[in-house]
């Protein structure tokens, strides 16, 4: 995805020695910092993006209008890709960049997925007016009006350009990679040292024809010499081997930085439990994600009320739900047979009895207006009477005593 300010291009140039080589633009305020798909061979990233990405994916979209909602529960124009994988790649695009698009066509009906690469925007800082160009491929461009397309943000520091939870990650992606790659290479190599040759004067190309000699024995596990030639081994310094170790990042700065716990991702935790910690996922790591989602929906496609379902985030066992389910059945919100529906064990005798198919409520509760003032006086008389009945009473009582 580019960026343009005001005619200047801001969008990173791919660097080879980058650990991001593959990577799409971040828009953010440094412009500098890019993301892509070559984070995810961190193991930590890997599963927070995918933990989060599939378990909004997961959550059915909900709509006044049952048309959008099945539009937008396989919403691919091209059949191409699942209501499941189209939503998993929006959300993937939109943590690994900050930002993710779909084309809305069909006169609002259907969505095209776009990859980031394939967008590019344009801010007008004088203006503040904010223009789309869609390249499908590198022969065509055509700009795209922003009613028509759905740009997904989180974190938006100017409510149009998103960043990603990775900028946080930069430095120490960076610094983790070359320690990874310091370490591959000393692992690649069957011998590190410095190779004397006693009195003599070797030019460039001899040394380098020797070195090559002498790996290529070294190589087969037994080198041969003599006196004249002497090799000294060159160990890597253990506290080097040690800082690029703890240099690895921490699970739990990833869980961070996505708003997540880190049992979420594999760690765990002696003072929480599985449930605990996807209340929290919920509460506080999975809402701005999917208000990312809804918001930008509802902003587009205006007048359906849109939202997910979120029930299945959280299952509960079959007796917290059965319990549920009793207390909606008590108090005349539920029929008992689209409580057992609700179960999963109806069977298809429920609609012929009438008994499961009538609502209940309790005896013990009235509407305070059907109680008349004339009852609420006798209710009241009846309670003072009792009262004067037995002060009387202990007063005779005080009597006869004496």
């Amino acid at each position: 995805m580019g960026l343009l300010i005001n005619g200047t291009d801001t969008s990173p140039k791919p660097d080879s020695s980058s650990a991001f080589l593959d990577a799409l633009l971040s828009m953010s305020s440094d412009s500098d910092f890019y993301a892509g798909k070559s984070v995810l061979r961190n193991p930590d990233v890997y599963s927070a993006v995918s933990t989060i990405s599939n378990t909004v994916a997961s959550c059915p979209f909900i709509s006044n209008t049952p048309l959008i909602s099945k539009m937008l529960n396989d919403p691919d124009v091209d059949n191409v890709r699942s209501g499941f994988n189209f939503w998993s790649s929006v959300l993937t695009n939109l943590l690994i960049n900050g930002n993710s698009f779909a084309l809305i066509e069909n006169g609002g009906h259907t969505l095209k997925f776009v990859e980031n690469n394939q967008m590019t925007v344009t801010i007008d800082t004088n203006t503040e007016q904010v223009r789309y160009y869609y390249s499908p491929n590198t022969q065509t461009t055509q700009e795209i009006a922003p009613s028509s397309i759905l740009h997904f943000k989180i974190l938006s520091t100017n409510g149009v350009c998103g960043i990603s939870p990775l900028y946080a990650l930069k430095d120490s992606l960076d610094l983790q990679a070359t320690g990874n790659a310091t370490l591959r290479n000393m692992f690649s190599k069957s011998i590190r040292g410095y190779l004397s040759i006693h009195k003599s004067d070797l030019n460039s190309q001899a040394r380098s024809n020797l070195r090559d000699s002498f790996s290529k024995m070294a190589e087969n596990g037994l080198a041969i010499g003599d006196d004249s030639i002497s090799f000294q081994s060159i160990d890597l310094d253990p506290n080097l081997i040690k800082a690029i170790q703890s240099n690895n990042l921490a699970s739990s700065k990833v869980a961070s930085v996505f708003g997540i716990p880190s049992e979420m991702i594999g760690l765990e935790s002696e003072h929480s439990s599985i449930s605990q910690s996807l209340k929290t996922s919920y509460l506080q790591g999975l809402t701005p994600y999917f208000q990312a989602i809804q918001s930008e929906l509802n902003n587009k496609l205006q007048g359906y009320s849109i939202s997910q379902d979120k029930s299945n985030i959280l299952p509960a066992s079959f007796a917290d739900k059965a319990k549920t389910v009793v207390s909606l059945i008590q108090n005349g919100v539920l029929m008992p047979a689209e409580a057992r529906q609700t179960l999963n064990i109806d069977t298809d005798k429920d609609k012929d009895n009438e008994a499961l198919n009538r609502f209940y409520g309790s005896l013990n509760f009235s509407q305070l207006e059907n109680l008349s003032e004339n009852d609420y006086n006798k209710a009241n008389d009846a309670k003072y009477s009792n009262d004067n009945t037995d002060t009387n009473e202990e007063g005779n009582n005080d009597k006869d005593s004496k």
